[in-house]
């Protein structure tokens, strides 16, 4: 594996200020555990990387100084805070951040202490917050490998230039090594090094065969990166032995933040019907947990990625039973599970048992548009339905029933609405040509004005914070038709309809220009016009009594600046 266990630590070379200002946050009891997820943009997949680890393990016999410093130090195998999340979704990503799913507790405690334990709990009693017990620099350069045994280490705590395979194995401490940051990547760049194997096999046996210490290695911090670089290079014979061990404890080690890595790679690098056979296991376990679980829906994305779709169908079945859909798609993690599964169902044509996965696809797009207006409004399931929307080729059936079924009649609405104005605009960006003129048609003459204001669905979006994007995103439908930058050709009859569209909202536009001003959106909506036709502010000032001055003014808020790329602004 390559710098997967080590390039997201901590620097423990740093200069004195910034150590002592990062040891400074842990001495007031709060640890702060970067997810992968912040460095990577697959959380917990099989690439990341974990920050801020240390691995000293404490001694609850030492003196209260070495205690403190073994404390500032000890390994998350001991400790595995619940990390902190806030996965990249669509174009604006999501707001909240959430908690992880809680550590499994299948690993072996490696002599190290716990919140549990009478012996952390009485080092706990007795440390205090004097900072002069902090450990410098180039004590901690010293302890970086404690976990090592002596003979192994020099003064500073360096690896011996000495060590080899062999010796490791002549002394027993292949686990230690392998529990070990520094131990771990020596193993990664020394495994296999031997030409007859007998090296190799002698550490297959002691850290595979051994079902025990191949689970704990699994759900090892640094254990798991050697475990995945084990597994790269097994022989036939060896991926039964692995399939067997995973497939016992499947369930559990998927939900596992450091497990879920080696499951990734065993789907992937495993003989494909072992590795079939190996998701088949998850047939019988709670898939909607599975596919919500942080770590969980990586490994499912990664076996509907990898693996031919005889060997993971189950999921989409499950998906089209009951309320799953709807559940599994309003998590923040389980709609990227829902997309992967659509990508890879409408995939080429051409490929393997298209029929099949046509018959999979209707069936999970049949519980998708049934419940289109809910989906809409969800905070991440507006997600699927805007991939489904965007998707083209197969799919663009789907789109088009899911904007007859559900977005006609219900533009207005949907428009205000935070995360179903979303689905609106990418509706009216992707939309084909007779459906794009209903929903414009819609959105002009559709709705009768309101008895007392006179207010139509033009006057309101327009001032609405969130229908004003949709406004803004059939202004740049319109320019984009008009000034040619559509792929799709168009005849002058289309072309027409799309400057009619357009000369609409000016007209309403100039008549509000006063009020829109008052707005940074409002703002975005006279640039663009402005720039698309020069007439524009001619058009304003007829409608309003303005004055060249007004213009000047106006200008000088912002509108002079706005971008001369035109035309669609999004959301901030």
């Amino acid at each position: 594996m390559e710098n997967n266990d080590i390039n997201g630590a901590a620097d423990l070379n740093a200069s004195p200020t910034e150590f002592e200002h990062y040891l400074n946050g842990q001495a007031a009891g709060r640890f702060l555990y970067s997810s992968p997820g912040l460095f990577n943009s697959s959380p917990y997949s099989a690439a990341g990387s974990y920050p801020l680890n240390f691995n000293s393990s404490v001694d609850p016999n030492a003196s209260f100084n070495q205690s403190l410093s073994g404390f500032l130090q000890f390994g998350q195998d001991s400790y595995s805070p619940q990390p902190l999340i806030k996965p990249a979704f669509g174009r604006n990503g999501t707001k909240s951040w959430a908690r992880g799913t809680p550590e499994t507790e299948l690993r072996p405690k490696f002599g190290i202490p716990t919140f549990e334990d009478d012996s952390f709990v009485s080092l706990m009693s007795q440390a205090s917050l004097n900072t002069s017990d902090i450990p410098s620099p180039a004590s901690n350069m010293i302890s970086r490998s404690a976990s090592l045994p002596a003979w192994a280490v020099d003064d500073v705590g360096n690896i011996r230039s000495t060590v080899n395979l062999r010796s490791i194995l002549i002394q027993d401490d292949i686990v230690a090594f392998a529990s070990d940051k520094a131990g771990c990547h020596f193993l990664q760049k020394s495994y296999p090094d031997d030409a007859d194997g007998s090296i190799r096999d002698e550490i297959f046996h002691k850290i595979v065969e051994n079902k025990e210490t191949f689970l704990a290695m699994c759900q090892n911090i640094f254990g798991n990166f050697f475990i995945q670089r084990v597994i790269e290079c097994s022989r036939p014979s060896e991926q039964e032995i692995i399939k067997v061990h995973l497939s016992d404890d499947m369930s559990i080690l998927c939900l596992d933040k450091c497990a879920c890595r080696v499951v990734q790679i065993a789907i992937q690098k495993l003989d494909v019907n072992l590795a079939s056979s190996l998701a088949g296991e998850l047939r019988n376990s709670d898939l909607r947990v599975m596919c919500s679980d942080q770590n969980g829906n990586h490994v499912i994305q990664k076996i509907i990625k990898t693996l031919p779709i005889s060997a993971w169908s189950f999921i989409v079945e499950f998906f089209c039973k009951d309320d799953q859909l709807i559940s599994v798609c309003q998590d923040k993690y389980g709609c990227r599970v829902v997309q992967s599964t659509i990508e890879k169902l409408s995939d080429n044509p051409k490929s393997p048992c298209y029929s099949q996965r046509t018959r999979l696809l209707h069936g999970l797009m049949i519980g998708i548009t049934k419940n289109c207006g809910q989906l809409s409004a969800n905070e991440f399931a507006n997600y699927v339905i805007q991939h489904i929307i965007k998707a083209g080729g197969v799919m663009e059936g789907y789109r088009n029933t899911i904007i007859e079924k559900c977005l006609l009649r219900n533009l207005l609405s949907m428009s205000q609405e935070k995360y179903a104005s979303h689905v609106v605009e990418g509706a009216f960006l992707f939309a084909p040509p007779n459906l794009l003129r209903e929903m414009m048609e819609e959105v002009f003459d559709g709705y009768v004005p309101h008895p007392d204001t006179n207010r139509d669905a033009l006057d309101i979006l327009l001032f609405h914070q969130f229908g004003n994007f949709v406004i803004q995103q059939m202004i740049h439908i319109c320019c984009s038709a008009i000034l040619g930058h559509k792929e799709r050709k168009m005849d002058e009859g289309d072309l027409q309809m799309h400057r009619d569209w357009l000369e609409r909202i000016k007209n309403r536009v100039a008549k509000n220009i006063v009020r829109l001003e008052r707005f940074s959106s409002g703002k975005k909506i006279i640039s663009a016009l402005n720039k698309m036709d020069s007439n524009f502010w001619s058009m304003c000032q007829a409608n309003a009594g303005l004055s060249d001055d007004s213009r000047d003014s106006s200008f000088s808020c912002g509108l002079k600046q706005a971008p001369s790329s035109l035309l669609y602004f999004g959301r901030a």
